[in-house]
């Protein structure tokens, strides 16, 4: 497929716990000359990091944005985004009118019930607390600009996530003073699991827009959550609302802590950054031991940071796994980031994929690249030296290694030239056929995964970056 990628929904989610700019570390090499660096052969074996992973969307002709600056539809993503399945068992159909109360009935409401809102504004009193199993939260249009929950400023978190299996899907949900959902255990040592966010759009929130973390140190964690199919956006009039207290930028997309196998797929980040006041978190981020983490087709533009695993060289969580993998601190545990697309072309751009004290993930066919005139330290960072990665068949401008990391870090392009992408600063990141050093460039790896348009890399050998030509 040759469709244009002119993606217009927008996104942000939590990122975790603060953490200085990664320009004001250690000196780098400044990586190449004028023209591309190819790192590695134009061909090579086959990389597995235990097996494929499944799944794997489209990133294909994007969508509109919504009235206002809310973003629209995240299903118009691509096509795979279809809405979710109507909802069965114990419905409570809702009104805006009803808005000043919804707190209450969500709160009291039992295991397994599903509200549906009707199209509106609500201007909600308190949060919604999904305190019970099986509860789900969802517009009854499945068009997330349909459904707008607006805490105003006045609401700490706009919705409140405690049990299992949980769904939050089609709604918008903006201006929490700190995130827009939070999901934590209900006390120490209760697990949740099962977690879905579908289509929602995530629009200027204070802090992270997305919170998962454990009670402290306790036991109690938060696996196997989705979140696809959704648009997180920060917007010029939402940042001086940000968090200032922690950093001077306190904000990010998604912040996960200590979590086991979750799935980031089909999503849109944007704007998420501080205009010369700190900088912002990652739009992805996983770290406290997290461990086995998909991230894949994610389209992320102008935000500081796009992607991290682990947190800084003292990031070692306290979660202990049964089998003790690699053994050790680590910030975080396996996992794959794969089919991803970072692009900037502002000033506060800093790092576009962090590794950091993280065993064996693999970072395979991203492509990561900005203007030449914007912010940049590096496309790619691994660092600290219980950081061991596998970095293949990515587009980018640089890669950059950093106190005592290690891995496997080849057949990637950097100086990667903007001619290469067809039109990125309209939203279409496909490779141009003059792209003559990424195109059948590539290796083999098992878990590549799909391609921006679903496709997978086989059309010759693999192309670089997130582009089968």
């Amino acid at each position: 497929m040759r469709l244009a990628c002119l993606i217009g929904a927008i996104v942000t989610l939590s990122c975790g716990g603060g953490g200085s700019s990664t320009r004001d570390a250690a000196s780098i090499a400044t990586g190449g000359g004028d023209g591309p660096s190819l790192t590695g052969g134009s061909a090579g074996g086959t990389t597995s990091t235990g097996g494929a992973l499944g799944g794997g969307g489209a990133l294909g002709s994007g969508g509109t944005r919504g009235n206002g600056g809310a973003a629209g539809d995240a299903a118009v993503l691509n096509g795979t985004c279809s809405p979710l399945p109507a909802p069965t068992g114990t419905v409570v159909n809702v009104t805006a009118a009803q808005a000043g109360t919804l707190h209450t009935l969500t709160l009291n409401a039992a295991a397994g019930t599903t509200f549906v809102l009707a199209p509106g504004t609500y201007a909600i009193a308190g949060s919604l607390r999904l305190e019970k199993p099986g509860m789900t939260l969802r517009s009854s249009t499945d068009r997330a600009a349909d459904v707008v929950i607006d805490a105003a400023y006045a609401v700490a978190e706009a919705i409140v996530i405690r049990g299992s299996s949980s769904t939050v899907a089609h709604v918008t949900v903006t201006h929490a003073v700190d995130h827009a959902i939070h999901v934590s255990p209900a006390s120490e040592g209760v697990d949740i699991t099962g977690l879905l966010l579908y289509g929602v759009a995530l629009t200027d929130n204070g802090e992270q827009f997305l919170k998962v973390n454990p009670l402290g140190t306790a036991a109690g964690y938060i696996d196997s959550g989705h979140v696809e199919c959704s648009s997180f956006l920060l917007t010029d009039a939402g940042r001086p609302h940000i968090e200032r207290a922690t950093g001077g930028c306190y904000t990010g997309g998604i912040d996960v802590h200590a979590a086991r196998d979750f799935v980031v797929r089909n999503n849109r980040f944007e704007g998420i950054y501080c205009a010369g006041e700190g900088l912002a978190e990652h739009a992805i981020h996983f770290w406290k031991r997290s461990r086995g983490t998909l991230v894949e087709n994610n389209v992320i533009v102008n935000c500081a940071r796009g992607i991290g695993f682990g947190m800084g060289d003292t990031d070692t969580g306290t979660r202990v796994y049964a089998d003790a993998p690699y053994g050790g601190d680590l910030g975080h545990i396996d996992g794959v980031i794969r089919n991803n697309v970072i692009y900037a072309d502002i000033d506060y751009f800093d790092t576009g994929i962090e590794i950091i004290q993280a065993r064996q993930p693999l970072i395979v066919h991203n492509t990561v690249v900005s203007w030449t005139g914007a912010g940049f330290f590096s496309s790619i960072d691994y660092r600290f030296g219980r950081t061991q990665a596998v970095i293949q068949n990515n587009l980018v401008r640089r890669i950059t290694k950093r106190d005592g990391a290690s891995g496997t870090a080849n057949y990637n392009l950097e100086n990667t030239p903007q001619s290469y992408l067809v039109a990125p600063a309209a939203g279409d990141f496909h490779l141009t056929s003059s792209a003559s050093d990424a195109i059948d460039r590539g290796m083999d790896v098992e878990a590549a995964g799909l391609d921006l348009d679903g496709e997978p890399h086989t059309h010759g050998e693999p192309d670089l970056g997130a582009d089968e030509h």
